[in-house]
């Protein structure tokens, strides 16, 4: 970044300045001149911090001169990632009904690490080491979550298991994956200019992936027609891609995969479609925010193939079971494997991972109680 961007940035964006430079705080939401909220833990916090309207218009208008966009009256909406790697969003009035609105999702060099989420309580260190060992054989996996469940920081993690001789190829619409292997090629997407002309779509991106000789396809969020071109290529060869889409259990993320790959315009029976998600994705992994503000791993998921009504199916192979909350709104529970034995495991034990025999899957191995709540696949 260089030092005229950020003194022009800190000079527009003053009263948030403080909020930018505190490391503690993950998002500041600006919801026009007089109402401004930062996330902290995962928790959001009303500031006392206030703009004029015109001021944080030109703030705006200051950010996306920076990335080389426009946001005016025609072009109301402005979605980007600034030099310092943070993700803006902003919508002017009168779309925002409150006045100029906008996102900052502050960005943070080097990300977690898996010890860390496993330290914070997010994950348990089986249900790490089990994903670790899916990557590297390489399943398909698909990261689900709600907004601001942590999908892309655990999509992050989950990518630093890929060896590092691979070529990975990133697609994103909004760069913010932090991948540290040498061969790694990293595309962003572009939208068209306010002519409507140049625009490179994510499906465009895949296409191209394509023809690069990947290893590892990666595509930070899936949310259009290009789910199609993803299911694609994970049938034909490309194994151990992985994604994130905004999804809240592991069945409800294949039927969001479903109805994205309709919108590709293909002209293909529902059934073939649930085929092919049903075939492409070996393992779901959902992530959730809980009220306390804390963010966990919910399911580690394996998919199977449909049933004889062309339903989806998927087994629970790891779940956190909440065991309550307590007088100060804490979340209790524990990660646990359900005591399922994964279809991969014998392509684990192939592949020299010896510690993933019938035991580790069961929650008695680690004098945990099984969990009450879980699907079995049927």
């Amino acid at each position: 970044m260089t030092d005229i961007y950020k003194e022009s940035l800190k000079a527009f964006l003053k009263p948030v300045q403080r909020y930018i430079e505190d490391e503690r705080i993950s998002e500041i939401l600006i919801n026009g001149p007089d109402s401004v909220w930062v996330e902290m833990k995962g928790k959001l916090y009303k500031t006392k911090a206030k703009f004029t309207p015109s001021s944080l218009k030109a703030a705006a208008r200051n950010m996306a001169q920076y990335v080389g966009r426009i946001v005016d009256e025609h072009h109301p909406r402005l979605d980007a990632r600034l030099p310092d790697g943070s993700r803006i969003h902003v919508i002017l009035p009168p779309i925002g009904r409150c006045g100029t609105v906008v996102s900052i999702r502050k960005f943070f060099p080097g990300g977690l690490t898996i010890e860390q989420m496993i330290e914070f309580g997010s994950i348990s260190k089986e249900m790490a080491d089990f994903i670790k060992s899916c990557v590297l054989v390489k399943e398909n996996v698909v990261v689900s979550g709600g907004t601001g469940s942590g999908k892309t920081t655990l999509l992050n993690v989950i990518s630093s298991f890929i060896p590092n001789s691979e070529r990975i190829i990133t697609i994103e619409d909004s760069a913010e994956l932090q991948l540290n292997q040498d061969h790694l090629v990293p595309l962003e997407s572009r939208p068209p200019d306010e002519k409507g002309r140049y625009g490179v779509l994510m499906r465009d991106l895949l296409h191209s992936s394509l023809r690069l000789r990947p290893d590892r396809i990666i595509i930070g969020e899936v949310r259009g027609g290009e789910a199609f071109d993803m299911l694609q290529a994970m049938n034909t060869g490309h194994g151990g891609s992985m994604c994130t889409t905004h999804a809240n259990t592991p069945k409800e993320t294949l039927a969001r995969l479903e109805s994205l790959a309709l919108l590709s315009g293909v002209e293909l029976p529902l059934r073939a479609i649930r085929a092919q998600v049903a075939a492409a994705i070996h393992y779901v992994v959902s992530s959730s925010r809980f009220s306390d503000g804390s963010r966990k791993i919910t399911h580690v998921s394996e998919v199977l193939p449909l049933n004889e009504k062309g339903d989806y199916r998927v087994q629970d192979i790891f779940v956190f079971n909440q065991t309550g909350i307590d007088k100060e709104g804490n979340v209790h529970g524990y990660h646990t494997p359900t005591g399922i034995i994964p279809n991969v495991q014998t392509k684990l034990l192939k592949n020299g991972f010896d510690d993933m025999t019938d035991d580790f899957f069961q929650p008695e191995t680690y004098d945990l109680e099984p969990p009450k709540y879980f699907s079995d696949g049927s």
